[in-house]
């Protein structure tokens, strides 16, 4: 490398494709759930993770639907409202939606709960119902009593909706006819030089 200073013409060409850093950091969320549940795991913060783990499962979908769109959707507005994004690419690939069975109801889920993180509206419960049974029955089922939030930010609901959104996801290249390679990040840059400096 020389210290002489020159005129030159730089060049960048890149294509940052942000669906492969959303789903890495999904995958590494759902490896530290697995790893936190497995017997003897440390549980210590497992819920957070969860949490966060279904918010960038959330925010992957929309950036496949988005990556999809662009490359295979004439006349693509990713500043459309999610439905109106999807109905296009769901066309697009001839698919089929319907929001009684999974993936699509898991889709719906994942995207209520990321909706109930995103506006943090506070929620107020207030339930009465007969039950029947001993007492420490009766603190199970009080202690099982979950909101919807809660029931959107289980291991189990995690677990579900990362499945349907990876196998959406090979649903969407196979339909889309698009190679695997078209959709990695890639680029190149150069120096040309024009001049020696004065």
């Amino acid at each position: 490398m020389s210290d002489q200073r020159i005129n030159a013409s730089l060049e960048v060409e890149r294509i940052d494709l942000i669906h492969n850093d959303l789903s890495s950091a999904a995958f590494h969320l759902k490896a530290r759930i697995d790893k936190a549940l497995a017997p003897g795991g440390d549980r210590e913060g497992v819920g957070l993770d969860i949490m966060a783990a279904v918010t960038m499962l959330a925010f992957t979908f929309e950036a496949y639907l988005n990556f999809v769109g662009d490359l295979r959707v004439e006349g693509w507005n990713e500043r459309a409202g999610g439905r109106a994004k999807r109905e296009a690419v769901w066309r697009t690939l001839g698919l089929t939606w319907d929001p009684e069975q999974r993936p699509a109801s898991t889709i719906l889920k994942l995207f209520e709960a990321r909706d109930m993180m995103a506006h943090g509206k506070p929620v107020k419960v207030k339930q009465q119902w007969i039950a029947q049974g001993t007492d420490g029955e009766l603190q199970a089922l009080l202690r099982a009593y979950q909101t919807e939030f809660d029931a959107l930010t289980t291991p189990e609901f995690f677990a579900i909706a990362y499945e349907d959104v990876e196998a959406l996801w090979r649903t969407f290249l196979e339909a889309g006819k698009i190679e695997i390679f078209d959709t990695f990040d890639r680029g190149m840059s150069g120096i040309t030089f024009i001049s020696h400096a004065e």
